[in-house]
């Protein structure tokens, strides 16, 4: 018997088939989201859905609105993130926690190197449906900030997830997450399809780091012990 074999058995006995299934759903269900709207971009047929919602979206615009989201977009920032980020590494490394510092620093690291690629082959320009309150530069899918925002907050769930602060994170990180998808159809700089597939990618791409960090990675037991 192989010894990778020998690890499957092992991790299906560990689990129940319910936690196995969920965890099936959870990875498969935004690849195949991911791998929809990617073939809809590949096509270059304009989407009506992401139009209307936009329209939707900016109809309600108001002074206190754009304060609001204002703030969630620039909590997506590269400017914001980087330095949140590089805090939460620091802190894991303290606490002696490598294999979780090396989580989320590939994670989030990952998820930022992905987008960029990502936007490259996709080069889908920007909406222009009106006049926004910020900037931006660069093609539009997948939404960067939606895309490295969902893999900070998934990494961070997955830390969290055998603790009490499970539910929380879930809660609140979630949030934050939507929120900040949802500043950037406000502000008019993505479509709800960029938004949705870069939700779709931080998701596969933190859970995929967790899987190879956690569990097939045994070169590297000795070194990243808790």
């Amino acid at each position: 018997m192989s010894e990778r074999f020998q690890r499957l058995i092992t991790f299906m006995h560990r689990y129940r088939t319910s936690q196995l299934l969920a965890a099936f759903v959870l990875f498969w269900a935004p690849v195949i989201v991911f791998s929809k709207l990617a073939g809809e971009i590949i096509e270059r047929e304009p989407i009506a859905l992401d139009s209307l919602i936009l329209n939707g979206i900016h109809a309600l615009a108001s002074p206190a609105l754009d304060l609001v989201f204002l703030w969630f977009t620039t909590a997506g920032n590269v400017e914001f993130i980087v330095p949140i980020t590089v805090l939460i590494i620091a802190f894991l490394l303290y606490k002696k926690q490598r294999r979780n510092a090396l989580i989320v620093a590939f994670g989030v690291g990952g998820a930022a190197a992905a987008n960029l690629i990502l936007k490259e082959l996709f080069h889908r320009d920007r909406p222009a449906f009106w006049q926004s309150l910020i900037t931006e530069t660069g093609y539009s899918f997948p939404s960067g900030h939606a895309m490295i925002s969902a893999a900070l907050i998934t990494c961070l769930i997955g830390l969290l997830w055998k603790t009490k602060w499970r539910i929380p994170s879930i809660v609140i990180g979630g949030s934050i997450v939507v929120m900040i998808g949802v500043s950037r159809l406000y502000m008019g700089v993505h479509y709800p399809t960029d938004v949705v597939a870069g939700w779709s990618a931080g998701l596969i791409w933190a859970l995929v780091v967790i899987a190879i960090v956690r569990g097939y990675a045994p070169r590297l037991k000795n070194w990243l012990k808790k």
